[in-house]
């Protein structure tokens, strides 16, 4: 992929391709439209151009919606999509100190220094500038900045904060009530800059609840550092044992992926590298008992359901495709 001029990091569209397929959206079809693929975006080094983004987050607001498309955007969560420089922010003593820690690493995220910190008389402005080409990408990337800042003020500082004022410097996409509720202030709309403003008390109180937080975001990145490296062992060879007994049969694709601490996209994508699928090894193993189960004389209407078909018609038909 081509690295000229301004990127984003890959990683953070994919919130965006998740939103889409939370609702019901065809996000393969609009990445491939903007000459992307899910595969490509799951590379921890990708960047893409701000151009391919913007044109992404136009398809996604003409298929979703504009309005409140960045404050759906902002809820969306992937774990560390800001990666270390996100975790930076929870080093500080308080919330300003630790932000302006992880700013000044912001370039990991997306180049242009989009955002700043800045004094506001005797409070505090967190400023935010999209350095793409598209007015809708740049006004649904600041709604979700903005309300990112504030949400990382509740979970960090106090459940309840509220800014002292919001501004936009695009129109309003449509309706704006629920950003007005999330904020808990109405937004303005037309101004000279994208900030929010926050009460000096507010982000120079200590944080709290940091070692939770960061353990686990630490744990989360050393686990997908583990995911990266080459296997031992075959992931197929990892997957038989849980799924040898009559009861393993029956376990389904999303716990085996658990069981094996990986993701059930990661677990399907790393079988298919070994040329065989999750249902083939059940299929296989399902073929070896009901080898065992006719030796032992039991009926097939019985050795179905042990074996997990839903009806003796199945089995026969399984039997039948393992004949060939």
């Amino acid at each position: 992929m081509s690295t000229r001029g301004e990127t984003i990091a890959g990683v953070m569209l994919l919130r965006l391709v998740k939103l889409v397929e939370a609702r019901q959206g065809d996000a393969n079809g609009l990445l491939g439209r903007c000459g992307l693929t899910r595969q490509e975006l799951e590379q921890p080094a990708v960047r893409v151009p701000y151009g391919i983004s913007d044109r992404l987050i136009e398809l996604a607001a003409g298929e979703l919606g504009a309005t409140a498309l960045g404050l759906e955007l902002a809820l969306t969560r992937i774990d560390e999509s800001y990666g270390a420089a996100g975790l930076l922010l929870l080093t500080g003593a308080t919330f300003r100190q630790g932000l302006a820690r992880s700013l000044a690493y912001q370039r990991l995220w997306g180049d242009g220094e989009r955002f700043a910190l800045s004094a506001a008389g005797p409070h505090w402005a967190v400023s935010f500038r999209h350095p793409g080409p598209s007015a809708v990408a740049a006004g649904v990337t600041a709604e979700c900045a903005l309300v990112e800042v504030l949400e990382g003020v509740r979970v960090l500082v106090e459940r309840e904060a509220t800014p002292l004022s919001v501004d936009f410097a695009h129109a309003p996409f449509g309706p704006h009530q629920e950003l007005s509720d999330h904020f808990g202030v109405a937004p303005r709309y037309h101004q000279p800059a994208n900030r929010i403003v926050l009460a000096a008390d507010l982000v120079d109180r200590p944080m709290h609840a940091l070692r939770d937080l960061l353990g686990g975001a630490l744990e989360r990145q050393a686990a997908r550092a583990l995911s990266l490296l080459p296997e031992r062992r075959s992931v197929s060879s990892r997957v038989r044992p849980l799924v040898s007994s009559e009861q393993g049969l029956t376990r389904s694709l999303e716990d085996v992926a658990s069981a094996l601490r990986m993701s059930p996209r990661t677990l399907q994508r790393r079988l298919q590298r070994e040329g065989t699928s999750f249902q083939e090894l059940i299929d296989a193993r399902r073929r070896e008992l009901a080898v065992e189960l006719q030796r032992l004389g039991i009926p097939a209407k019985e050795a179905a359901f042990r074996l997990g078909f839903q009806d003796p018609s199945a089995f026969s038909r399984a039997r039948r495709r393992w004949r060939k």
